[in-house]
């Protein structure tokens, strides 16, 4: 049964909308580079691909975040940070100013929070729970999830809209709504997980690299899988097809079979080891004996340069992870309490000590696990008992920058659009690259030019294509992108439809009946929410009630965009049900966004669209007019 809506309606709606966002985005500074999550990214690699310009300067410090190896991230120029006395703080990066609405109070935690970007959310991992804000600091939900054990600067992971912790010895993934997606068993607690492609990693901590199906989170148990490795709490990094991790040694893994690619050692082991980061071809680990070591990515050969001198040489605990940022490397040097900046590989000063910035703690532990993050040209380092510092990089006179796909538009059905590019401020650019990849692996320097033709990579889905432009002095600008979504049909809204067992369309059901569903025009190969609430009347905007039990609480598509015929109640309930496909996983329903439907579920023996079987007698006229009536299909 179709759910239908006034179409004037919808079309000022939309034009609302989009009035609102374009009034927001020109309210709301864009930033270059933001690191959401430890590690930056999804598959945890530890990289951006701005450029840093020496020398620093250190801009501000709080002295107020009560660190113990917690960790840091950033976004829309707004620092989050977890505090092991149980708080969430957030300052504001240009100055240092504590954002209204914070601290907050979480638990007692040594990990890092992440940040949910599309669905303005903040989470934390503290006390046995996992808790969501929002990001004026209100609380959204909590979920109470299981011992994490100490979580040493990690935290949660967030993909698409998911987020995925480590916790009561389970993998977990819950949607932005606080709906748990699916749980399963794993072993670690100090470490997080890593995600590529449609897969998750885990470590173990005792020998083992997990993989897990990312839409349904069963574990793949052959091509080689789990992998046996040496034990540690390092953070796998993935990415390019490969599994980096370290642990007695380096080692890197192809992702699909579980083969070990290469190892090598890599300044020794100790119980806390610090986690790769991978950028631009290289993997580099910051060793137990105070020194970085840089390898090619497909060989494992030593990088010219490296391995670097000793960075540390009067002190241990050198258990940080190297962030990488363009041309540089940045490194909190264990007891040293220095922050220090290595030239990259394949740069002319690969291995060198560039700078040292020396922050300052009574604890004697200094950097320890707090691993520095970097954003929009600033560096920010965390050091036990010395709080949170912001080095701010010497600027430049370079200003704005950009990249827009088809004029701003938001859906293609062509794979060739067109890109508008603009440089900024410097006149003396005289060169873009432009990729598909944040890394630009395989890209090449070319002319820069103001509008340029590009071919989108295939496959239907999100497409995001970056930009990076160089003057004529060799100076580099941030990385801009903008997205657009290639579809083989931009003008089709997503369905929903309640079937039976072989997908034929069905909206009455009998009571204890299984409920099926099936739709078209999603995304390719994509988990969504799935919601069955008790009947009501719809509005734009509004939030999506409390789901009723039910087997399922999300749905997969296939590779064509359409959604199976998938079981979502065992056993219906007597009721009248709206069934919703949270499209953009918001918690609320959007009108031309979201799918909808209808169904009922009866308690008699027989399906109310259905007229029994009774003997053949002769009945009033008015009787038989009756009867009819009783058996009539409920109307909207």
């Amino acid at each position: 049964m179709e759910r239908k809506t006034n179409k004037n309606n919808c079309r000022f709606a939309v034009i609302l909308t989009l009035s609102i966002f374009i009034v927001s985005i020109t309210a709301i500074p864009v930033y270059a580079a933001d690191w959401p999550m430890w590690r930056n990214d999804q598959g945890s690699t530890g990289a951006s691909a701005e450029i840093i310009n020496l020398p620093l300067t250190e801009q501000w410090h709080s002295s107020a975040p009560s660190v113990e190896e917690n960790g840091a991230v950033v976004s829309n120029g707004i620092i989050y940070m977890s505090t092991d006395d149980g708080k969430l703080y957030a300052f504001v990066v240009a100055t240092g100013a504590i954002i209204p609405g914070f601290p907050v109070a979480t638990g007692n935690n040594f990990g890092s929070p992440a940040i949910d970007v599309a669905n303005q959310k903040v989470y934390v991992l503290a006390s046995s729970e996992l808790f969501a804000f929002n990001l004026d600091g209100t609380n959204a939900w909590t979920m109470t999830v299981g011992s994490i054990g100490l979580n040493y600067n990690e935290g949660p992971v967030i993909d698409e809209g998911y987020v995925y912790i480590m916790a009561g010895g389970q993998l977990k993934k819950y949607s932005s709504t606080g709906a748990l997606q699916w749980a399963s068993a794993t072993s670690g607690a100090n470490t997080q997980p890593s995600i590529m492609g449609d897969y998750v990693y885990s470590n173990s901590e005792a020998g083992k690299i997990r993989k897990y199906n990312k839409a349904t989170g069963v574990e793949i148990t052959s091509g080689g899988f789990p992998i046996s490795t040496s034990s540690g709490v390092s953070v796998p990094a993935v990415v390019n097809g490969k599994i980096f991790f370290k642990g007695i040694q380096t080692y890197a893994y192809d992702a699909n079979t579980g083969a070990l690619l290469w190892q090598q050692p890599s300044g020794g082991d100790s119980t806390w080891s610090g986690s790769p980061a991978v950028y631009n071809g290289v993997v580099y680990v910051y060793g137990w004996d105070g020194i970085m070591y840089a390898f090619d990515e497909n060989t494992g050969t030593s990088m010219a340069g490296f391995p670097s001198t000793n960075l540390n040489p009067s002190g241990d605990r050198n258990w940080n992870s190297p962030a990488v940022a363009g041309d540089k490397v940045f490194i909190g040097a264990g007891t040293s309490q220095k922050l220090k900046v290595l030239g990259a590989a394949g740069t002319a000063n690969a291995g060198v000590v560039l700078e040292e910035y020396l922050a300052f703690s009574t604890d004697f532990q200094g950097f320890d696990l707090c691993s520095p993050i970097i954003s929009d040209g600033v560096v920010f380092a965390m050091l036990d008992g010395g709080g949170l510092y912001a080095y701010f990089d010497s600027e430049t006179n370079w200003t704005g920058g950009a990249i827009l796909i088809n004029n701003g538009e938001g859906c293609t059905e062509s794979q060739d659009v067109t890109l508008d590019l603009d440089r900024g401020s410097n006149d003396l650019v005289t060169e873009m690259r432009i990729s598909e990849d944040p890394f630009f692996t395989g890209a090449v320097w070319e002319p820069y030019a103001t509008e340029k033709m590009w071919t989108l990579s295939s496959g239907y889905g999100t497409k995001t294509v970056y930009v990076q432009y160089r003057d004529s002095n060799g100076e580099l600008s941030n990385v801009f992108n903008d997205q657009i979504e290639y579809s083989e049909n931009c003008g089709a809204t997503p369905s929903v439809e309640s079937t039976d067992t072989d997908g034929n369309t069905k909206d009455t059901f009998v009571q204890g009946q299984p409920i099926y569903v099936i739709g078209t025009n999603y995304d390719p190969s994509t988990t969504y929410d799935l919601y069955v609430v008790e009947d009501i009347v719809w509005n734009d905007g509004l939030t999506i009630p409390e789901r009723v039990s039910l087997t399922s609480t999300w749905v997969t598509s296939d590779s064509a965009g359409n959604l199976p015929v998938t079981k979502i109640w065992d056993a219906s309930v007597l009721g009248t049900y709206d069934v919703i496909i949270d499209v953009n996983s918001n918690g609320i329903y959007d009108v031309g966004i979201d799918a909808i439907d209808d169904m009922d579920v009866n308690n008699a023996g027989f399906e109310t669209n259905e007229i029994p079987e009774y003997p053949t007698v002769a009945l009033p006229m008015v009787a038989i007019l009756g009867l009819a009536f009783v058996f009539q299909r409920r109307k909207d």
